[in-house]
């Protein structure tokens, strides 16, 4: 008898998997390891999917059943992070808005064509940001880490204000009201959101 999944339970176990593999390549190859408190910082970060634009922390696998006392530990998103920021998988993260000449708002991943009428400096900024986030991380410049991520986030805050995102498959996806609230909160409050996470 075959198995068979549904729809977010083959989600969660693609996610564990790719997390546990990630895990063991850390071990051996990683030339840092984002500590707790930037990798929390970094899963502020709004992301534009098919489920809608949510923070990055909602996919973060839980690091305890529900209902004990660390369900929403910092190692999850830490794990998260140093999955996405090695081995170039951070070039899929839809996490870089651009409004539209018709006041829709796009957002594309570091990898994504991006569009002729974006002015260069902001195709430079989606290619080159998350490369230089890496390059201090590596150095151990946490605060530099932190900065770039501030930056980041004042950037979705500033091109991503719009009612329902656009990914760049031109398929539109309702944002729930939750994912507004959360961008608001974001622009509003984003140094208080990192001390609550």
């Amino acid at each position: 008898m075959p198995l068979s999944f549904s729809c977010g339970a083959y989600k969660h176990f693609v996610l564990c998997a790719a997390f546990l593999l990630s895990l063991e390549a850390a071990s051996s190859e990683l030339n840092f390891v984002l500590p707790e408190s930037q990798s929390a910082h970094f899963c502020q970060l709004l992301v534009s999917s098919n489920e809608g634009l949510l923070p990055l922390s909602v996919y973060a696998p839980p690091s305890a059943p529900e209902g004990t006392e660390r369900e929403d530990s910092g190692a999850s998103k830490q794990i998260l992070v140093d999955y996405l920021l090695h081995d170039r998988n951070w070039q899929l993260l839809r996490i870089f808005p651009h409004r539209q000449a018709d006041g829709s708002v796009v957002w594309y991943a570091p990898a994504d064509e991006l569009p002729p009428q974006m002015d260069a400096e902001h195709q430079k900024y989606i290619r080159q940001v998350l490369p230089r986030l890496i390059a201090e991380a590596e150095a151990g410049h946490w605060q530099t880490v932190d900065a770039y991520i501030d930056r980041m986030i004042r950037y979705q805050c500033q091109f991503g204000s719009s009612k329902q995102p656009v990914p760049p498959s031109s398929t539109a996806v309702a944002v729930p009201i939750i994912a507004i609230a959360a961008l608001m909160a974001l622009c509003i409050f984003p140094r208080c959101l990192v001390k609550l996470g």
